[in-house]
């Protein structure tokens, strides 16, 4: 039997369907798929990048564009986990693997399983998106790989002598490294010489990415650094690192002041030879 509230209830009322839920509830798969892929690009550049590649040929290891696909996951899972465990098994595949990298061995991975379901989103992402796709960015190379160019370049792009191509300022304003002239560069902020050493490849990425700090932030705030100027300056900056020595003070006003002596005494005999052949006392 109907209530009085159910006769009275609009027919159009009782037939509306809750269309922003349903919608919301068949796109939270895919976000969340393509969140985890996101994640899983970020621990691939940190944690796989020095060894592999997807899609760009092997390095030090295969390249693992499709991995997923020519292995169960079980299996990735367990050479992930203990590759050692699973050559020393006799297992036909990571022998096979083995032999063809040289004897080298992958090291354990300690990942989480958040972590490796986050890196297999992202390599099923990369085969759905084609061999290439999961291309990483110029940024993404590791400091220490840089070519002589690339090294020069960064060091143009500190010094000045090569402009940034949003209109940012050259580092050698603030900043100092080993052997930039004699002079060196500016003092406002620290010497930089062993920033890679320090903050290592995980560091120096983000920190050329976002110049954050209240100056730098000032500064860059509409000029940030393209990817391929990060990368020169980070390989510019990890060849500084390379030499241990102590860098030279960041205020050496030994040499400024030596450099103005010689310069004014140079004007000086130009300017009292000039005299003499005019005949002037």
């Amino acid at each position: 039997m109907r209530t009085h509230a159910q006769e009275g209830r609009p027919r159009s009322a009782r037939r509306r369907v809750p269309i922003i839920p349903l919608l919301a509830a068949l796109t939270a798969p895919a976000a969340a798929s393509a969140q985890g892929a996101a994640q899983g690009a970020a621990l691939f550049t940190q944690r796989c990048a020095t060894c592999h590649t997807v899609g760009e040929g092997d390095r030090v290891g295969p390249d693992l564009h499709g991995v997923m696909e020519r292995r169960d996951e079980a299996w990735v899972t367990r050479f992930i986990t203990r590759p050692g465990e699973v050559i020393d098994s006799g297992d036909a595949v990571a022998t096979a693997l083995l032999a063809q990298f040289n004897g080298i061995r992958m090291p354990d991975q300690q990942l989480t399983s958040e972590e490796r379901s986050a890196l297999y989103a992202f390599f099923r992402d990369c085969m759905q998106k084609g061999k290439g796709g999961c291309k990483p960015s110029p940024a993404a190379k590791m400091g220490t790989d840089g070519t002589p160019e690339e090294i020069a370049r960064g060091r143009r792009l500190f010094e000045g002598t090569e402009a940034l191509a949003k209109g940012g300022p050259a580092c050698f304003g603030c900043h100092d490294v080993r052997g930039l002239g004699v002079a060196g560069g500016g003092t406002l902020g620290p010497n930089l010489t062993f920033t890679f050493a320090r903050l290592g490849e995980r560091g120096m990425r983000p920190a050329l990415a976002k110049l954050d700090t209240p100056m730098m932030g000032a500064l860059y705030a509409k000029a940030p650094l393209e990817e391929e100027e990060q990368y020169a300056l980070k390989a510019f900056l990890a060849e500084a690192s390379r030499d241990g020595s102590k860098p030279r003070a960041d205020r050496d006003f030994f040499y400024l002041g030596l450099v103005g002596a010689l310069a004014v005494l140079g004007f000086m005999g130009v300017a009292y030879g000039a005299a003499s052949k005019r005949g002037l006392p």
